[in-house]
């Protein structure tokens, strides 16, 4: 990107050198996520916080601080700020620099405000990641952040990615408890959540503990890729690989347990397909098991039209989702959710 002529609010970035130029500086949401004291995230300062310094998708998010003091009341206006902060944060799968300073506010608020964590959470989630894009293959389903990315404003995208794990982890204190939240889409969605951190120590051990003791199916398949995401980023996906390939092979296990285990199999090494995985999937992926798995944020990912684990299957399995699913995989072959 260096040399690179862009226009807007962050054309400094790339004069000459490029973003080089101004990482580590005070236009690094890195560096100002990471030097925030608790004595301004505890307080919930966010006032305080330099919001004109940087955009969303719709240019100035000034407003930003007036939907967080909403998203605190109850009713209606909770309900209207936490659209309108998803539409300052994080638009058509991209995340936009505020919502790296929103980060760890949005982490107390939720600890705070029940009725609102779903809808944190999944902001969280969502703007703890790379684009997605519809992307279920073997290497990209389980992969939070890639190389550089730049949001439609020009901003580094992963450098915003890079400071909302940061905080996902500085935090996971606060995020730990809720994975036995009595409301199971909190379970799900801050398992979703605390698989998105920076390294920390904890979470992998956490979350296998909770699947322990998990009974909703969606809430289950969802641990499984979340430790499976946590080991293929941050400890040792081979040993992760023997663990699930333990669950999919043991037909004693809930269906639901053995088709994510299986993906997550796919997900963590680049091994040739096993036909005993092929026939383990083709005696466990029913309608009433697709519908379930298609509510695990990974698989909604893959697509929000309620077809998330078909398209992800044959990304993953190429022809030979056709002996899976029974059906002709051509319709999901592209991972482009617009084509």
């Amino acid at each position: 990107m260096g040399g690179m002529q862009v226009h807007g609010p962050y054309a400094p970035l790339f004069e000459e050198n490029g973003t080089e130029r101004c990482e580590g500086t005070d236009l690094d949401v890195r560096v100002l996520v990471a030097g925030l004291s608790s004595v301004v995230k505890d307080g919930l300062r966010y006032r305080e916080l330099p919001w004109s310094r940087f955009r969303g998708p719709y240019g100035s998010v000034d407003e930003v601080p007036d939907y967080l003091d909403a998203l605190q009341s109850d009713g209606e206006s909770a309900d209207r700020a936490l659209r309108d902060l998803e539409a300052d944060l994080w638009h058509q799968g991209g995340t936009y620099a505020p919502a790296a300073l929103a980060a760890p506010f949005l982490v107390r608020i939720a600890a705070a405000s029940p009725r609102q964590r779903t809808g944190i959470l999944c902001i969280l989630g969502a703007t703890g990641r790379r684009p997605h894009f519809g992307d279920g293959s073997r290497a990209g389903l389980l992969r939070a952040i890639e190389g550089e990315m730049y949001d439609t404003q020009g901003y580094p995208a992963h450098w915003t990615v890079e400071a909302v794990r940061g905080v996902i982890a500085a935090d996971a204190a606060m995020l730990l408890p809720m994975l036995a939240d009595p409301e199971p889409a909190v379970r799900s969605m801050s398992g979703y959540v605390l698989a998105a951190a920076a390294a920390a120590p904890g979470i992998s051990a956490a979350l296998r503990d909770r699947l322990a003791v998990e009974d909703v199916p969606d809430v289950r398949a969802g641990l499984v890729l979340a430790i499976a995401q946590r080991a293929r980023e941050h400890h040792d996906p081979r040993s992760a690989a023997a663990w699930a390939r333990a669950l999919w092979a043991d037909a004693g296990r809930p269906a639901e347990i053995r088709v994510s285990a299986a993906v997550a199999w796919l997900a963590l090494v680049d091994d040739p397909v096993p036909g005993a995985l092929l026939d383990a999937l083709a005696g466990t992926v029913t309608d009433d098991v697709a519908r379930v798995m298609d509510d695990v944020p990974w698989i909604r990912d893959v697509d929000y039209g309620g077809t998330g684990l078909n398209r992800c299957l044959v990304q993953m399995l190429g022809t030979d989702a056709r002996d899976v699913l029974g059906i002709d995989a051509a319709p999901w072959r592209s991972s482009d959710p617009f084509a």
